[in-house]
């Protein structure tokens, strides 16, 4: 909903800026055409100027005219190109559901209703259009007598009133051009009052002007949650976490599990600190400094993320990698070699690809999806951060590619504090700490072999799993 309302203030702020040229034009027109009129044959000026309003109207007819005629046309076509750009984009989904044709006749179904009633819009658009232009040539029939009387009646010569009659004549333009930009210019300036008030928002969590401590030396391995309670701004009346504590120590590696909206993935959000707990603290570092007095810029710079749909950017591999670095820093050919060994990207360097100069095309498209997880994995270990988290990242991978991008990851989390949550219990039997989450709390702790002992909550998935 952000996303879309930003889009429609952007369009209506640009539409502002583009309107500020012809609307300063048309008001120069009015003031100038009113001057020169006055100046040159103030009689004839004082006759006309009863035309303005009629002129006005007139353009404002012609505006609302082609505006009218297009706008239901322009719906459809929109809907029609829709269809078009989500077909290319998901072309292999199309093609494997044989939708071509039903797809096809839904585009044309939109570009029929945007045909539908067009002899008569058109007819209509023609008739307005041109009785506004009859008003303005009636106009010109009535200056023209008026001058015409003016000057046998040698009140005035012919240059005069030609010059007040054009004068007023382009002064009436203007100020239906003028006119017809208030509605507009009115949006826009609503829109950008929007967007303005949206900016000047300070942000409960600031990561472009971050505050807060950079602690100079900090266990940031380890990390403890202390009857945290939370729940999303936009769904207040859910409680996603209702009082989550554990304690990991560095190095150790997690394991999260539980049913669906146990609270898995806000544990990670969390940790990265997206969001605060309305209630409790996170914890972190041997001297349990709460994570929201630590500066954010430097806290997410000791988080590894890697998740379920990697993004890759329309670029080369080493600047995926490379991406989120900060100018200062310098990776040595040394580390980037390391990171590129754990992540196993030996296929950068087969098949005639040009090692981590390979370009990855839009989204990552000329790469698998195995492939993708592995480039995104050695972009998350390029700072050698302290913690890792892993939010399903095999879970959208085949049999073979997960075999290969899971010993990725165990290879990346070793020596580090990580977080796991997996979609098969089986690729977290080995981690030191296995969290199950339910309703929004820890209902069990300990290792594989001690929660398999004591036959609850993780026992019975493990069951289920193996049905």
């Amino acid at each position: 909903m952000l996303s879309k309302a930003l889009e429609l203030w952007a369009f209506r702020v640009t539409t502002l800026c583009k309107s500020v040229q012809a609307k300063a034009a048309a008001m120069s027109s009015l003031v100038v055409g009113l001057v020169i009129a006055f100046v040159y044959c103030w009689q004839m000026s004082l006759v006309m100027l009863g035309s303005i309003p009629i002129m006005v109207a007139a353009t404002a007819l012609q505006y609302l005219v082609v505006l009218g005629a297009s706008k239901n046309e322009n719906v459809n076509i929109t809907n029609a190109n829709q269809i078009v750009v989500d077909s290319v984009m998901n072309a292999r989904t199309v093609q494997a559901l044989c939708v071509e044709k039903g797809l096809v006749s839904m585009y044309v179904s939109w570009v029929e209703k945007s045909m539908v009633g067009m002899w008569r819009r058109n007819i209509l658009a023609g008739m307005g259009f041109g009785i506004s232009n009859g008003i303005f040539f009636f106009i010109m029939a009535g200056g023209f007598y008026i001058a015409s009387f003016l000057i046998k009646e040698n009140v005035a010569d012919f240059e005069g009133v030609m010059m007040a009659f054009m004068g007023i004549f382009y002064a009436g333009m203007g100020a239906g051009q003028a006119a017809v930009m208030v509605g507009d210019a009115s949006k826009a300036k609503v829109a950008c009052h929007d967007m303005f008030q949206l900016m000047d928002r300070i942000s409960a969590i600031n990561g472009l002007e971050p505050t807060g401590d950079t602690p100079k030396q900090l266990e940031a391995g380890r990390i403890e949650f202390r009857d945290v309670k939370f729940f999303y701004p936009f769904r207040p009346e859910v409680l996603v976490l209702k009082g989550t504590s554990f304690s990991i120590a560095a190095g150790q590696s997690v394991g999260l599990v539980g049913p669906s909206g146990g609270g898995k993935s806000t544990v990670m959000s969390l940790i990265q600190r997206f969001y605060d707990p309305q209630e409790g603290q996170v914890l972190i570092g041997a001297d349990r400094v709460p994570l929201n007095t630590v500066n954010i810029r430097w806290w997410r710079r000791q988080v590894g993320f890697v998740g379920q749909e990697p993004i890759l950017f329309n670029t080369t591999v080493r600047a995926n990698i490379m991406y989120g670095l900060d100018d200062d820093e310098t990776v040595s050919d040394e580390h980037l070699c390391q990171c590129e060994r754990i992540s196993n990207l030996a296929f950068l360097h087969k098949g005639g690809n040009k090692g981590l100069e390979t370009e990855v095309g839009p989204r990552g498209s000329r790469l698998s999806g195995g492939q993708k997880q592995r480039v995104a994995i050695c972009r998350a270990l390029i700072r050698n951060p302290p913690v890792m988290l892993l939010d399903e990242a095999t879970s959208a991978l085949d049999t073979q590619s997960e075999a290969i991008v899971q010993k990725a990851l165990e290879a990346a989390s070793e020596g580090r504090t990580s977080f796991a949550i997996a979609h098969r219990l089986s690729t977290i039997q080995g981690c030191d700490v296995i969290l199950v989450n339910a309703d929004g709390r820890v209902v069990e702790m300990g290792s594989h072999a001690e929660l398999m002992a004591s036959k609850g909550v993780y026992y019975k998935l493990q069951i289920q799993a193996q049905k």
